[in-house]
């Protein structure tokens, strides 16, 4: 659980940093462009004519196939985002994973938008993690249909599909609950990927 904490108390301070830093950088160009606008003439959009999305940093709690409990954090209020994520699977095997990635963010509508983003990270025993012969990879193809309840306040699911490769003395025999399809490069090593589903929220 230690390790676990580490990782949560990561996100939550990765996201206030990059909150605080953007919102500075996004607070001087606000005011570059509004005196440019002023000389010009022309008048400022309003700030709900490009969606109700806001911040450039955005912390997200979800269940999947994969873990009961999961969070993470999207840095990056533009078209593409970095994301660090990180979760929790309890029970007599415990277990918890991490990864970071990349996506990109459309805005189909003023409350509904769309994020796809690639991840790759590990999963590890609770118990005792990162020792033992054997490792494991872990990679995750996101899609996400959102919908802004509030300003800040979205609930999104979609469709995910993954591909998990172990090799030596495995913690796990497998890591979802969806049937998996699997294979065996070398006699030590295992690749597993099945397409998976996740549902949550965003703030």
């Amino acid at each position: 659980m230690k390790s676990f904490a580490l990782l949560a108390f990561g996100l939550w301070a990765g996201a206030a940093s990059a909150e605080s830093l953007f919102a500075h950088r996004l607070t001087l160009l606000d005011g570059r462009e509004g005196t440019f606008a002023q000389q010009a003439g022309d008048g400022v959009p309003e700030p709900g004519s490009r969606g109700l999305r806001r911040g450039s940093a955005h912390m997200e709690f979800w269940t999947s196939d994969i873990q009961v409990a999961n969070m993470g954090v999207k840095i990056g209020g533009g078209p593409v985002y970095l994301t660090l994520m990180a979760g929790l699977e309890p029970g007599r095997d415990a277990r918890f994973n991490f990864a970071v990635g990349v996506g990109g963010h459309m805005t189909l509508s003023r409350r509904l938008w769309l994020d796809l983003d690639l991840t790759g990270g590990a999963v590890q025993p609770v118990r005792n993690p990162l020792e033992g012969d054997g490792g494991n990879v872990l990679g995750q193809a996101r899609l996400m249909v959102g919908f802004q309840v509030l300003p800040r306040l979205a609930v999104f699911a979609g469709p995910t599909y993954n591909a998990w490769f172990s090799w030596g003395e495995s913690d796990f025999d497998s890591i979802t609950r969806m049937p998996i399809s699997e294979s065996n490069p070398e006699p030590d090593q295992r690749l597993q990927h099945w397409p998976g589903l996740q549902v949550g929220i965003q703030i």
